[in-house]
């Protein structure tokens, strides 16, 4: 009888486990849908609050979403918007947010979100910087 009861507490404990690493793992490209693109930009990435044109010679590669698991500022956030963006090719991140959020183990952790783009008019890249804004 005890050993039923150690197996049904071990049992439970496992799944236990189980749940929580699949709770914590990062989200996958295929979670979320991101955006696929054709190569990684080498430059640097403008990372930006504001909204890009209504037209204009820009292609929009789709939205991401970045977290750290670890202490840091938003400052952290808007360095991880600009290396996702760089991967998928874009040059730039528009409407962009930064926040602190509850993340295990840290207490609040850095989180961001932006539309990743590819610019390829300087002049509008260049009208989209504002003091607001960083270069990654």
């Amino acid at each position: 009888m005890k050993a039923t009861r150690f197996a049904r507490t071990l049992a439970c404990f496992a799944a236990a486990l189980l749940a929580a690493n699949l709770a914590w793992a990062e989200p996958s490209q295929s979670d979320n849908a991101a955006p696929t693109t054709s190569g990684e930009h080498a430059g640097k990435v403008l990372v930006t609050f504001n909204q890009l044109p209504a037209s204009g010679d820009y292609e929009i590669i789709g939205p991401i979403s970045v977290f750290k698991r670890w202490f840091g500022g938003t400052g952290a956030s808007m360095q991880l918007l600009g290396q996702k963006a760089r991967e998928l090719g874009a040059n730039a991140v528009v409407e962009s947010r930064v926040w602190l959020a509850p993340a295990f183990p840290a207490q609040v952790a850095p989180h961001g979100s932006g539309i990743a783009v590819r610019i390829r008019d300087i002049k509008i890249l260049e009208a989209l910087v504002d003091e607001a804004s960083s270069w990654e």
